[in-house]
């Protein structure tokens, strides 16, 4: 049977007619609920900017509290109550990093009211358990709702796999293999220069003899998440970062990034003063690099001291209502004297 342009273009358009309508009817009704569970940084902004003259946009640092805090507000909701004639709110989602960040400052509208934005800047997404993390493939998963397509197109990336998904084992093969073969580049010198042999002279003995299991497994963290230095032609979050800071500009969005906290006095105690150097030499190259591209950053990698971090068994952003009223103050008198 032949088929003629008289066949085909009736069916051609019933096609292309069931397209639109359900573009339409998702966008409509579907598109919004939808993305308060899948999309739920978006789906914040697409409201947040129209009432906001700054945003602060973070992960679970911003919300997490101790069970013996009395103050239980987040870091953006301090830095909001410290503020004198404008509005901040924040957005924020557990295990976010700069480039889950990038497409929803992407969608922010140039006729908003958002003049200001605040992003995390979290030490740790630099290193290798967070570039080869497990929990990637799920985040880039989450990543096509931010896309700035049509939502429907967006969904059905998200349905049909239509993203990078590395699988667990790989990662894990990845960040095993940059733990044996990464070279730590700073310019001063250090007495071992990958993850894997710095750790393997950090040992722990109990009075006994026997291995301090707990206090050497909490050192070696400590090693796998802070011994690395920052690449900047090839590590992501810089690429990342880069792309905020150019998104930035071309919204007219004066742009800061709150370089979080770290707990160098147990990275001394446990590991020694070489990581703690190596953690200020990353400090100064993203202060450096990020200051030169005229963003303004607001260094509070010191600011917290020990006894206020959160998980004492983990390397950790989380803060007790002191360390969160130490990052808010310091924020916000940055914007305020801006």
């Amino acid at each position: 049977m032949e088929w003629s342009f008289r066949h085909i273009a009736p069916r051609v358009i019933v096609i292309l007619t069931t397209i639109l309508i359900s573009a339409f009817v998702y966008k409509k009704i579907y598109w919004i609920p939808e993305l308060k569970d899948q999309g739920p940084m978006l789906y914040n902004l697409l409201e947040y900017q129209w009432h906001n003259d700054a945003l602060y946009m973070g992960e679970s640092s911003n919300y997490w509290v101790s069970p013996d805090d009395t103050d239980k507000r987040t870091i953006s909701d301090m830095i909001n109550d410290s503020l004198e004639g404008m509005r901040l709110s924040g957005l924020q989602v557990p295990a976010y990093h700069a480039g889950m960040f990038l497409p929803v400052i992407k969608q922010i509208d140039p006729k908003s009211r958002v003049k200001y934005l605040v992003v995390t800047m979290n030490l740790r997404s630099f290193d290798q358990p967070w570039i080869y993390s497990t929990q990637e493939g799920a985040l880039l998963r989450t990543k096509c709702f931010y896309y700035d397509y049509h939502p429907l197109y967006n969904r059905l990336c998200a349905t049909l796999g239509y993203y990078d998904n590395p699988s667990a084992d790989i990662q894990d093969k990845l960040m095993l293999h940059a733990f044996e073969h990464d070279s730590i580049k700073v310019n001063f010198p250090l007495k071992w220069y990958t993850i894997n042999s710095w750790k393997d002279h950090v040992l722990y003995t109990k009075p006994d003899g026997s291995t301090d299991e707990e206090k050497q497994a909490l050192a070696h963290h400590y090693v796998k998440a802070y011994a690395f230095s920052i690449d900047t032609l090839n590590n992501p979050r810089i690429k990342d970062f880069d792309e905020i800071v150019r998104v930035c500009k071309s919204k007219g969005i004066k742009l800061y990034f709150n370089l979080l906290s770290e707990n160098l006095q147990w990275a001394d105690s446990l590991v020694g003063p070489d990581l703690v150097k190596v953690m200020q030499y990353n400090r100064d190259v993203l202060v450096r690099r990020y200051t030169a591209m005229g963003a303004t950053v607001i260094d509070n990698l010191e600011l917290v001291p020990a006894e206020s971090f959160g998980e004492k068994n983990w390397t950790t952003e989380h803060y007790d209502q002191k360390g969160r009223w130490l990052i808010a103050g310091k924020v916000a008198g940055v914007l305020m004297k801006n």
